[in-house]
């Protein structure tokens, strides 16, 4: 087992997570972090490095920081409950002077791909666990570290495992999960919903644009689209993918873009997915918000991700948001965690991260399963 930063890379090495590691950290415009890459066996994870005191608007794909206090605040401030909200709103400011005096942003998050969603490899049942915990305990004696974006339908022993070896569970967020495993037999399929989605589809008058087929020219609108959907419309915290990031992504094979482009030539919508044989996701959505909502883009996205699933014979881990949406067409939701291993930290640093892990499955989780996020 080794950690590798990208200037001790080979050239010849070239895996996905190596082009990841190497490119992928400097084009997403509000991330600030260090990548390695952790290589065992034949499994290669990128790793992010935070050392607690890279910026204050770093995004929640690498600062707990900010997914637990900034992004948390953002989302209640946006709930429509302002007799809810504001309360919450204290606990969670409350909460964060703690956080932040006990540096909860210092931390090493394994196979952290810099999404909304990581993705483990289907055959990797955490079997070098132990070994891990072992090895990066001696390389971040300072360091909280752990794993994002597990649940219990996708990862069960993951998370059996890494709860035995005493890593804290921190929920994070409710997913949605469209089971299309079984093709053309999924049951999201028959609901009513779908079924209009898929007529829409089938009758739309825009161009479905596979990423190998666009232009240069084209990725500036790209990155508009997202900006439009997952900046200005949802939160600035959200990872702030640049063009560059799309065209690398798209160029070295960790991001298969696909773009509506209407009959005048235009770009309206852009659709990204991250995954591997078994899981997919779909980190980067965007549309034109500008346009009218009976255009139904924002459905035709949402279509081309579910057809995805049946036509792969995968799971598509749909990511938050848009929860009634998503419910409508057959969405399951999950909870997700964070499991962090913090025993080899001083006293008081394990305590806000048991208190923070107490709050969220004592209120976190029974909030977002009744208002049903």
């Amino acid at each position: 087992m080794r950690l590798i930063t990208p200037e001790q890379l080979d050239a010849e090495q070239d895996s996905l997570a190596v082009r990841f590691v190497r490119h992928a950290v400097d084009k997403i415009n509000n991330v600030t972090t260090r990548m390695a890459l952790l290589e065992f066996g034949a499994y290669q994870f990128p790793v992010s490095i935070n050392d607690g005191a890279e910026r204050a608007d770093n995004s929640y794909v690498v600062s707990p920081l900010t997914a637990f206090t900034g992004y948390a605040d953002y989302e209640l401030a946006h709930l429509g409950r302002p007799w809810l909200a504001w309360p919450l709103q204290q606990l969670v400011a409350g909460v964060g002077r703690h956080l932040e005096r006990q540096r909860i942003d210092r931390i090493v998050q394994v196979n952290n791909w810099l999404l909304s969603t990581n993705v483990y490899p289907q055959q990797w049942q955490g079997d070098e666990l132990a070994a891990m915990t072992q090895f990066l305990r001696e390389q971040f004696p300072d360091h909280v570290f752990g794993f994002r974006s597990l649940n219990r339908f996708s990862n069960p022993q993951l998370l059996e495992r890494l709860s035995a070896l005493g890593y804290v569970s921190v929920p994070s967020r409710q997913v949605y999960l469209f089971d299309g495993c079984t093709g053309q037999q999924a049951a999201f399929l028959r609901h009513h919903n779908t079924r209009l989605d898929a007529t829409l589809l089938r009758k739309t008058h825009y161009e479905i644009v596979p990423g190998h087929a666009l232009a240069d020219a084209d990725y500036p609108r790209l990155e508009h689209l997202y900006n439009l959907l997952y900046l200005e419309k949802y939160c600035p915290l959200n990872p702030q993918f640049s063009a560059d990031w799309l065209r690398c992504g798209q160029r070295d094979g960790w991001l298969e873009l696909t773009a509506l482009r209407n009959p005048e030539g235009r770009i309206d919508g852009v659709l990204g997915w991250f995954g591997n044989g078994a899981i997919l996701t779909a980190p980067v959505v965007g549309y034109d918000t500008a346009l009218p909502q009976k255009t139904g883009l924002y459905r035709l996205i949402t279509q081309l991700c579910l057809q995805a699933a049946v036509e792969r014979e995968c799971l598509l881990n749909f990511s938050s948001g848009a929860a009634h949406f998503k419910r409508l067409r057959g969405g399951q939701p999950e909870i997700e965690y964070s499991m962090v291993y913090i025993a080899h930290l001083p006293p008081a640093r394990q305590r806000i991260w048991r208190l923070l892990s107490k709050l969220l499955h004592g209120i976190g989780i029974p909030l977002m399963q009744r208002l049903k996020l």
